[in-house]
């Protein structure tokens, strides 16, 4: 029998906190808790029972039930799983909106390489990425919390909810340097309240129309809304100053050519008297 499978005959015998415990102590909790069982019932009805098993199980489908002693020789070939699998990777998953769940794996030797380069404290660093590109931006918030050696998970409490968070796991440097062994994937925190956004939308569809892979509708945020209409605005800011440069670089360069005695407009500067902010490609200006 599996580790799995004596993980939920343990949840049917109730034994407490049988998910930490190995095979050999859940075999010993449900013997300990079988005979507990076997001695507080009375013992007439033990060869009743024993009557009816026997009397049920060649004519049912199910097999019959397995003593507790043969548990422990089911899998004697299959070997535990593994402590790790030789990658460094970190999983940070959400709980609810207010604590996050990071577990992690990783080697011993790449621990010791960053031990010794200077690694003195191992340590989680939760960080807000909300709609940002995290590999080349700051993140808007940092969280950190130093944990033990031997950890293999933790809880994270969320400092805001709704937004994407980023856990890493790495050592502290006596010097501040953080040297990281893995990085999550971000995730969506859940908020914490009600969703306001309210949009409703009806669409006509053909009854024979076939639908599979087909999109009718993108919604969007009213988030991704507002960046959008952010980008536009400061697309339409660049675009003015850009018509305004090219037109400072035009007229620096009418400024700085020859002109025929009596061709400029009248009533403008002379183009003798007129002071050009023109600059040659060596940097120097008319004048230099």
């Amino acid at each position: 029998m599996t580790l799995r499978q004596l993980r939920k005959v343990a949840s049917e015998y109730e034994v407490s906190r049988y998910s930490r415990m190995r095979k050999t102590e859940l075999i010993d909790a449900i013997q300990v808790i079988d005979a507990k069982r076997s001695q507080g019932s009375a013992p007439a009805a033990v060869p009743a029972m024993a009557n009816v098993v026997a009397a049920t199980s060649p004519g049912s489908n199910s097999p019959a039930p397995l003593a507790v002693e043969a548990l422990a020789t089911i899998d004697e070939g299959l070997s535990d799983l593994p402590s790790g699998y030789g990658e460094s990777r970190i999983v940070l998953m959400p709980r609810d909106p207010q604590w996050a769940y990071a577990y992690w794996d990783i080697p011993h030797t790449q621990k010791d390489e960053l031990r010794r380069q200077g690694g003195s404290r191992l340590a989680l660093r939760f960080y807000d990425v909300t709609d940002i590109d995290f590999s080349r931006q700051s993140p808007h918030s940092l969280q950190q919390y130093e944990c033990d050696e031997l950890a293999r998970e933790w809880y994270l409490p969320i400092p805001v909810s709704d937004r994407d968070y980023v856990a890493e796991i790495g050592y502290l440097c006596n010097d501040s340097r953080w040297l990281v062994l893995a990085r999550s994937l971000p995730v969506h925190i859940p908020p914490v309240y009600p969703s306001e956004w309210v949009e409703d939308h009806f669409v006509t569809v053909d009854w024979q129309a076939d639908l599979r892979g087909q999109t009718l509708l993108i919604l969007k945020h009213p988030s991704q809304r507002a960046a959008e209409s952010t980008n536009a605005i400061y697309d339409s800011i660049y675009a003015m100053t850009e018509s305004a440069e090219t037109q400072r670089v035009a007229g620096s360069l009418f400024g700085s050519m020859p002109h025929v005695p009596g061709s400029h407009v009248p009533g403008s500067m002379a183009p003798e008297k007129a002071v050009s902010s023109y600059v040659f490609p060596s940097g120097a200006g008319l004048w230099a």
